[in-house]
């Protein structure tokens, strides 16, 4: 709990309409809370203060919470296990022959969450999903999302889905742990648990015309109940070390860099997709600077 003197500092703000002594005290709360480790309830706090001039429905709610994206990246682009490729594949065809679905009474899969760690593919594959399928990419701010009064952030999700209802699109919300943790943690604030329960509300009662695609790199903190939620679930391992070398080497080739003892060197101990097409970037840029 913040100390008397912080929130004394916030009040005489207030009362005095000292807009900025006010947002200074709460920034200061929010931080003194993420010392002690209450990083969600830290996230609540700044989220609600990005939102304190918004009011619940606001007509701008929209434009701020999602940001309009234009993917070129395809399927056959990103580095993926055949099990993995199969399924984004499947997901895609379902879409185009939607029609004929419906025709026999099946339901195509249309809320789909990414599940892996760190630089292995999944932002990259929402964005692939959106150009396969001939669909806008939205991404969700959750700074936009998350708001400061009980039951604004239930309804900024209804207007999110509401959205996607009716438009035909992927919509992603990259990093869903911000709004999906378990439920029941002694150092949350229990809004966080009707956020959660807002979100599998809506993801279990909307007719979505496109895509909902989520992705965590923290699966097993996500609420178990979320997990059902889904249609389908996608897991995106963490790649061998062959499969690493495969993809620097193709990453060079792309690049035009030599596949020798210097790139070998800068990839050596990297973990993943993401810090491997860094370093030959890095050693591309680096071959070019010293040759101009």
């Amino acid at each position: 709990m913040p100390s008397i003197d912080r929130v004394s500092k916030l009040f005489k703000a207030l009362a005095h309409d000292d807009f900025a002594g006010a947002k200074e005290a709460a920034v200061q709360i929010a931080a003194v809370e993420e010392q002690k480790g209450h990083f969600t309830a830290a996230r609540l706090l700044r989220g609600s203060l990005a939102n304190g001039t918004q009011g619940i429905g606001a007509p701008g709610f929209l434009s701020s919470a999602l940001s309009l994206r234009e993917p070129v990246i395809r399927l056959h682009d990103v580095a993926l296990r055949l099990t993995t490729r199969t399924k984004l594949n499947e997901v895609v065809k379902e879409f185009r022959v939607r029609d004929v679905l419906a025709g026999r009474r099946l339901r195509r899969r249309s809320k789909i969450l990414f599940h892996g760690p760190p630089g292995c593919g999944k932002s990259l594959s929402a964005q692939a999903l959106a150009n396969e399928s001939g669909l806008p990419l939205y991404v969700v701010r959750f700074n936009a999302v998350i708001g400061a009064y009980l039951g604004q952030t239930a309804l900024n999700l209804r207007q999110l889905f509401s959205f996607a209802e009716g438009t035909e699109c992927v919509m992603l919300f990259d990093e869903i742990d911000a709004l999906g943790k378990r439920r029941g943690s002694s150092t949350d604030v229990g809004e966080l648990d009707r956020i959660v329960i807002a979100l599998m509300q809506e993801l279990e009662l909307s007719e979505i015309r496109g895509f909902v695609v989520a992705t965590s790199n923290l699966p097993d903190t996500l609420d178990l109940a979320l997990w059902r939620r889904f249609d389908l679930d996608v897991a995106f391992p963490a790649p061998t070390s062959r499969e690493l070398k495969t993809f620097a080497s193709r990453k060079a080739q792309d690049f035009a860099v030599p596949y020798g003892h210097a790139l070998t060197k800068r990839i050596a101990g990297l973990r993943n997709y993401a810090d491997v097409e860094r370093a030959v970037e890095d050693e591309a840029r680096r071959l070019l600077l010293r040759s101009v």
